[in-house]
């Protein structure tokens, strides 16, 4: 006796477009991707466009198809499965995967996807859907279609963009893309921007003087203001790891974190009164300092940003693209001043020591020229000679 023939099943997937959110999900039913059939007959796999999409349309059509099949009815087969090829858009969605996998921020990620999504949509307007079809020739005009006014974002969007080529391609097709790259030279404008810009002292008076104006109905996010102010001066710590400060990272006196950018080490003894203060602010919080620890890591730091923003802009000590940073950069003023070294000062902020010389090097230059000043002349016993170390011991007086 014949075995009933097995019901033809008929289901839906997603082909995801790189820049979905849920290119890893292909049962995923709520995004605007397009929908497909996929169903196997006679031992062979078959898929199919839904045209359409919307899930619950594509399900639709999957149980008329499956009616259809099982019911004996001729249906036109749809084309059996081939190997599938590995687009452009299957690359990027690994390559931002692998990234997220290595500790990549939501708000890097974002730009990531932001940069590579308008590479592939470049690419597919020429009709270009596959790695191998990659020129010198799209990376140069997709090069040259940026907007872009910042040299310094059009260099971290080529390093993204030869970051992901690296991964996309090889051989000699890698070599000669690579070598069309050429770097980006930052503009003056750039190199002005990234310079250091510490606070003066007359700079941060004025600031901490503006809070109780800026924040006038809340006295409890004054004190919160205030401290973050003192800790970030006073320890060079960037926005997002004071942000997420634990109680614990202090409890003795000692700031002791691991940096969320690097992952180094930071070590420094807090001031006794700073370490009062930011225990004053917690709010009786078990754990963290500045953050409740239940809205994102990434939204607590830009509610901060913002804040700060606001205050510098009222206090009229606000330079545009340069914020919570101005206050690592007074700390590398201030411990420069003190005379520590360079070797020091990474430590302090947990960089490298060749960070610290390539992105203070004005500040270090500033410091070694006023040292250098105070030189001893050698003398003589002639009558120019004592009156050049007078000259000498006054220049002396006058750089201390």
């Amino acid at each position: 006796m014949n075995e009933p023939a097995q019901a033809i099943r008929v289901r839906v997937f997603v082909r995801h477009k790189a820049t979905c959110d849920y290119s890893g999900e292909e049962g995923y039913a709520r995004c605007r991707c397009a929908k497909w059939l996929r169903y196997s007959r006679h031992g062979k796999q078959f898929r199919q466009p839904a045209n359409t999409r919307s899930f619950g349309t594509a399900e639709e059509k999957a149980r008329e198809l499956e009616r259809r099949l099982n019911s004996g009815e001729v249906v036109v087969p749809a084309k059996p499965e081939q190997p599938k090829k590995t687009t452009i858009a299957d690359k990027i969605a690994t390559h931002i995967l692998a990234k997220q996998s290595e500790g990549l921020s939501n708000s890097t990620r974002r730009k990531l996807k932001y940069q590579l999504g308008l590479f592939e949509q470049y690419l597919a307007d020429r009709s270009k859907f596959f790695p191998y079809e990659i020129t010198t020739d799209d990376v140069i005009h997709f090069r040259a279609s940026w907007k872009w006014k910042s040299n310094v974002t059009r260099q971290k969007a080529q390093q993204n963009l030869r970051g992901f080529l690296r991964s996309a391609c090889e051989g000699k097709q890698l070599e000669d893309i690579l070598r069309v790259l050429k770097p980006i030279k930052l503009s003056k404008e750039d190199a002005m921007r990234l310079k250091p810009q510490p606070f003066s002292d007359k700079e941060l008076t004025t600031l901490i003087a503006q809070v109780p104006k800026t924040f006038s109905e809340d006295p409890e996010k004054q004190a919160r203001v205030i401290a973050l102010i003192h800790c970030q001066v006073e320890t060079g710590l960037a926005i997002r790891d004071t942000v997420q400060l634990e109680r614990d990272h202090i409890k003795d006196g000692w700031l002791r974190i691991e940096r969320q950018k690097t992952g180094r080490p930071v070590r420094q003894p807090l001031r006794p009164g700073l370490h009062e203060e930011l225990l004053r602010v917690t709010n009786g919080n078990p754990k963290y300092v500045f953050w409740n620890g239940t809205s994102l890591p990434e939204s607590a730091t830009g509610l901060w940003q913002a804040d700060l923003r606001q205050l510098m802009q009222d206090a009229g000590v606000w330079i545009k693209g340069n914020l919570s940073h101005r206050f690592r950069d007074t700390a590398v003023d201030f411990w420069l001043s003190e005379g520590r070294s360079v070797e020091q000062v990474a430590a302090y902020l947990g960089d490298t020591v060749r960070i610290v010389e390539r992105h203070y090097a004005d500040l270090i230059s500033e410091r070694m020229e006023k040292q250098l000043a105070s030189v001893p002349f050698r003398s003589w016993g002639t009558q120019n000679d004592r009156n050049d170390k007078t000259e000498g011991q006054s220049v002396q007086r006058g750089q201390r």
